[in-house]
This record gives structure tokens, sequence and C-alpha cells, in this order.
């Protein structure tokens, strides 16, 4: 599973999920998509397992940044 998320410069939280998908093709996409709009947006595509740590959380593994 790939989440993509917009980083903003504001805010509790530094980046905003704006989709989740099954294969990188369709992630990459959608950011090509928000780039065309923006082209000055940065943004993380991050891979999950389906794995969490100790805590609960689920292990993301960055897959691509700008």
């Amino acid at each position: 599973m790939y989440q993509v998320y917009i980083k903003k410069e504001t805010g509790f939280d530094p980046k905003h999920l704006i989709g989740e998908f099954k294969d990188f093709d369709a992630a990459s996409e959608r950011i090509q998509n928000e780039l065309a709009k923006n082209p000055e947006l940065k943004y993380i595509i991050e891979e999950t397992t389906g794995r969490v740590d100790n805590y609960g959380e689920l292990i993301a593994t960055v897959v691509e940044e700008n």
C-alpha cells in the first residue's frame, strides 16, 4: 500500500494525506496531477506493509520525496 502526503509548512502535522493506492504507478500518477496544478508542491510517497511497531504505529518506508 502506498500513501501520498503533501508537505505543509504550518500546522501541527507537517504532512497531509491525500490518498492511498495499491500500486506505485497510481500513487505517482496522483502526485503528477497535483504537481501539474502547483509545480512547487512538496510531497512524500510512503510504502506500508501492514506491520506495526511496539507502539502500534504503522511502519512506513519513504519511497519518493521532493
